[in-house]
C-alpha cells in the first residue's frame, strides 16, 4: 500500500516583513474599498504554499476595538445577527514577474467580510488551492 504524497508545509508569512505587508494590503483591499479606514484586519492566519496564500483575521476598529458597522453596508447584517467580525481572504500570485513584496503581484481570489459560517471551506476545490494552506 503507497502512502499519498505529502503536502508541503504552509509557511507563515509575518505581517510585519515586506512580503508579509505586501500580501496584508492586497488581502485586505476589498475590505477598505468597502468601509475605508475605518476596520482594519488583525491576523490570526497569514498562510503560503507556493503561489497561494490565505488570511484569518479579525476585524477591528481603526483604534484596535470592536468593530463599528454603523453608517456601512454591514450594518443591517450586523443588526440582524448574521455578521461576525471575520475576515478571510485567499490570494494568488497573479504575475510572477513582480517581486512579493509588492502588493500588485497578488490578486484576492475569494474573500469573506463577516462570514458567520466556515467560508473558505470549498475555496480549495473551486481554486485548485492546496488544502494544507486552510489547515486541514
Amino acid at each position: 500500500m503507497q502512502n499519498p504524497p505529502a503536502q508541503p508545509a504552509p509557511q507563515s508569512l509575518s505581517p510585519g516583513d515586506p512580503a508579509g505587508e505586501a500580501v496584508l494590503q492586497a488581502a485586505t483591499a476589498p475590505l477598505r474599498n468597502s468601509v475605508g479606514d475605518r476596520l482594519r484586519v488583525e491576523v490570526e492566519r497569514l498562510n503560503r504554499i507556493g503561489s497561494w496564500v490565505f488570511l484569518q483575521g479579525t476585524m477591528r476598529g481603526a483604534d484596535g476595538g470592536p468593530p463599528n458597522y454603523t453608517d456601512t453596508v454591514f450594518e443591517a447584517r450586523r443588526a440582524d445577527g448574521v455578521m461576525s467580525d471575520a475576515y478571510m481572504a485567499l490570494l494568488e500570485k497573479a504575475d510572477p514577474t513582480i517581486t512579493d513584496n509588492d502588493p500588485r503581484a497578488w490578486r484576492v481570489t475569494e474573500c469573506a467580510i463577516g462570514p458567520t459560517d466556515v467560508a473558505w471551506l470549498p475555496w480549495s476545490d473551486r481554486h485548485d488551492a492546496p488544502r494544507a494552506l486552510f489547515g486541514v
